[in-house]
This record gives structure tokens, sequence and C-alpha cells, in this order.
């Protein structure tokens, strides 16, 4: 094809090869353009969805958690079985209260280290962005059917900018002890209508090193309230039931950049495996996630 276009052009004219020299760069410009701007429409897609998929999730975990509630409540907003609900936009049945913490445990992070809107585990940040700003949100926690504590867990990191999970259970457990303080929701179900986004290689498990991760165990201060995580391999210490997997987080910049052509043949759609290791220091791969 390129010889043929070439060939052509060889047998025009200065000028005439001038102007189709120009029509084939502006006609690749604009290929180029429309495939950015296909980039930015598919990454806007799949963050809507992820978060879509994640309220489906809580509102069918609501319609399940409402029917064990204070008959004195008011809990006509959702009916039915969790099957039901999934069929329905949660808007206007599924209401969301966000704790407002003290800025240490999130905002202040995220000025101090802006990397942390960038790494793999950034779904603990966007999550409660997108909740702040979603029709879900109430700002009345006696209407709430789900309590939601942004902790940023994560945002501690290296100079290499791998995040460092070690302080993360004294900060959750400082976030939690201040709600319940502040707050009577924690205390009445101990966290059962409670959720967290713990986006790390073992979620709240709470450390990078599996077998480490195995012996900690989830934070016992969590094992009743609804786990938010990107790590779920099934029948696993650190995955309990009723967590909900979501995917990690990647930069839209990322996406756009590895962009392929949509009539390219791919026999799988999405993969993720999760393994990142040192092959040289770590060859078992025993230091992140499988």
């Amino acid at each position: 094809m390129e010889d043929r276009v070439g060939g052509q052009l060889m047998q025009l004219n200065p000028i005439d090869k001038e102007k189709s020299t120009k029509k084939l760069v502006n006609r690749g410009r604009k290929t180029a353009n429309e495939m950015v701007d296909k980039a930015a429409h598919v990454t806007a897609l799949l963050v809507a969805a992820c978060f879509s998929h994640l309220l489906f999730q809580l509102l069918a975990a609501a319609a399940d958690a409402v029917k064990g509630r204070d008959a004195q409540r008011n809990t006509e907003r959702i009916s039915g079985s969790a099957g039901d609900v999934l069929e329905d936009n949660p808007v206007g049945k599924l209401k969301v209260f966000i704790y407002d913490l003290p800025s240490k445990y999130n905002k202040r992070l995220v000025t101090k280290d802006p990397r942390c809107l960038s790494h793999m585990f950034a779904a603990e940040i966007f999550m409660h962005r997108f909740l702040l700003s979603s029709a879900v949100r109430t700002v009345n926690p006696e209407e709430a059917d789900w309590f939601y504590t942004p902790v940023y867990t994560t945002c501690d990191l290296t100079r290499a900018g791998l995040p460092l999970p070690f302080k993360s259970p004294r900060m959750m457990r400082s976030a939690i002890q201040f709600i319940s303080k502040k707050w009577p929701f924690w205390n009445r179900t101990d966290g059962g209508d409670h959720f967290f986004v713990v986006p790390h290689d073992f979620a709240a498990c709470f450390h990078f090193q599996e077998e480490n991760a195995i012996a900690r165990g989830i934070l016992p201060l969590l094992r009743r309230a609804t786990l938010v995580q990107t790590f779920g391999q099934k029948n696993h210490v650190c995955l309990k039931e009723g967590s909900i997997t979501i995917p990690p987080f990647a930069p839209p910049q990322k996406m756009q950049a590895h962009l392929i052509p949509p009539d390219t043949a791919r026999s799988i759609f999405v993969y993720f495996r999760g393994l990142f290791y040192d092959n040289g220091n770590d060859p078992e791969g025993g230091y992140y996630a499988r």
C-alpha cells in the first residue's frame, strides 16, 4: 500500500505532490484524533461501569440487610429480593452517607504526595470523589442504607512510589474510633452497614507479602463491614464473604496510549493477573499478589 501511494506521488508535479502529501498528513491526524476521542469515551464508560457495578452490589446487599433491621425504621425505599433490585436504577433507592473525616485520613495525604492519584491503588481516592457528587449520596445519616468511611490507606509512598501498608491498620483503627465516638451508627451494627475501599495487594490484611498477609488476616474491626477491594482470589483468608471486587485503577492517559484498533482480533477481552515482583531478589513472587 505504501509503495503504491509512493509511486503515485512520484508521478505528480511538485505542487500536486505537496497537496497530496498534506492531504495524507491531515487524514492521518484526523484518524489519530478520532482514536483519542474514542479512547476517552471508552475510559469514561469503564469508570462509570465500574462504579455503577459497585452501587448495584451495594444496593443488593442493602436489600438483604434491611430485612433484619428494626421495623420502626423507614425501609420502604428498598423492597424485594437482591435479584429484583439489581434490575433497577440505584438512584432513589440507595442512600450513602459519607463520613466527614479530618483531612489527615484522606485529602492531606494526596496534597503531600500527588503520586497517589496515578498508582494502581488510586480507586480509594476516585471512589471518594465519585460518591461526593453522586446522586445516591445523602447528607442525612438517619436515612442512609450505607455508610462510607474515606480512608486512603495506600497513600503512604516510598521514594520509588510504592505504597507501604504498615501504617494502614493503625490509620483504619483511628478512623473507626473517630466515627464511633462522633456518630452512633458504627456502634449500632458494629460496622455491618459500613463499607471501606481497601485496594492494596491483599486488601484488609494490609501486607504485601502473602505469607504475612495470611498470618495477619483481615483487620478484626472490619470483619462485619463490606470491603471493596481489588484482591479477589477465592478461598483466601484476605477475601471474606460479601466483599466486592473491583478492577485496579489505570490512569486514562495510559489506557489511551495502549489503545489498539477496535477491529483487532482478540481471544481475551480483559485479563489482569496481578503478579509483579523483582525477578532478581524475589523470583518466587512472594512479595506481591498473584
